[in-house]
């Protein structure tokens, strides 16, 4: 089994420090021993980063521990970050737990990354994980940038401060079975999230209940998806190997907290450039764009269009307007309490 298991090639030199998420749970542990065999010097390169939701009360602290002893035994430096009060702070922000723990998890990530001066990290997603996103995206109505999926290699831009997180994915083409087919050929012990047995959560229904349903249809389900977003991911790096040289076509231009463009060239534009470009503006504004809906980025175009007066609030510190010939998307940044709308 470890023989046909092998790494893609690591996009970093062989001299870059590399933080590694790790859970103590198969996937991320297979991932930890996989680069401590495929990478010159990984012992001294790897940071091994553990967070603690305190979900689970002592198996929460179990999982810690395991991950903990096995970097003492392994002689890699462990970095932890404890979360005090989580389900609090979900009820106060109203997000989904699954959504904050990311935000959460790559945030701390990101300070790891800047504190260890290191490449970026390493995370454990596989075949299952991206079969699940890209449902999990279809059903909440994605479109085709949502619908490419996880990628290997991937930028993050989580806040306005700080140098975004560059994220590896070297797992993404591997089943799980795979990944623990090598722990069990080597004698590698994990811990198991009993949780991701329960339906309570999106995430594990989709697991348990939609894609095996689905597979009962079309045994080939997963893989045609996959395949969607492998075509996907080529054609939205198309297009937005674009966007940059549209620019000077429109006479864009930012001027403090406005960003203008030409009313006229714009709205020659196809409609599929003119929405993939409010939305690259309004992710160069805030990160929090990320989440800039369908609805948001029409709202966007009927005010540019003329078929609602503007200026039109959009949520995260951003408005558009349109001030005679000029088409403007504005952001005032949110007190630091206020993530989103």
């Amino acid at each position: 089994m470890e023989s046909i298991l092998r790494l893609p090639q690591a996009p970093f030199s062989p001299k870059d420090r590399l933080i590694v998420a790790v859970s103590g749970g198969s996937d991320s542990v297979g991932l930890l021993f996989l680069l401590l065999r495929d990478l010159p010097d990984a012992s001294e390169r790897l940071r091994v980063a553990h967070v603690n939701y305190g979900l689970r009360g002592k198996a929460s602290l179990a999982d810690e521990k395991k991950v903990r002893d096995l970097c003492s035994d392994l002689g890699i430096p462990f970095r932890c970050f404890r979360i005090r009060g989580f389900e609090g702070m979900v009820r106060k922000e109203k997000r989904s737990p699954q959504d904050l723990a990311r935000t959460i998890r790559y945030a701390f990530f990101q300070d790891l990354a800047r504190r260890e001066r290191a490449w970026g990290v390493a995370v454990a997603h596989h075949w299952e994980d991206q079969v699940e996103t890209l449902l999990d995206r279809l059903l909440r109505g994605a479109g085709p940038k949502g619908l490419s999926g996880l990628r290997p290699l991937q930028t993050l831009g989580l806040t306005a401060r700080g140098r975004p997180l560059r994220v590896w994915r070297p797992l993404l083409g591997f089943p799980k079975a795979r990944i623990q087919g090598f722990l069990k050929s080597n004698g590698i012990p994990w811990r198991e999230d009993r949780s991701n047995r329960k339906d309570a959560y999106r995430r594990n229904q989709i697991r348990h209940q939609i894609i095996p349903f689905l597979s009962r249809w079309n045994p080939g389900f997963s893989r045609n998806l996959v395949r969607l977003a492998e075509v996907l991911q080529a054609e939205n790096e198309f297009i937005e190997g674009l966007l940059p040289f549209l620019d000077k076509k429109l006479r864009s231009r930012r001027r403090g907290k406005d960003h203008e463009c030409s009313s006229s060239a714009f709205l020659r534009m196809p409609l599929a450039l003119q929405r993939r470009w409010v939305r690259r503006v309004a992710e160069g504004f805030t990160p929090l764009a990320r989440g800039f809906s369908f609805e948001r980025v029409e709202a966007v175009l009927r005010v540019w269009k003329g078929e609602e007066k503007g200026p039109r609030d959009l949520g995260f510190g951003l408005s558009a307007d349109r001030r005679g010939q000029k088409l403007v998307l504005a952001y005032q940044r949110l007190p630091s309490k206020v993530s989103r709308r």
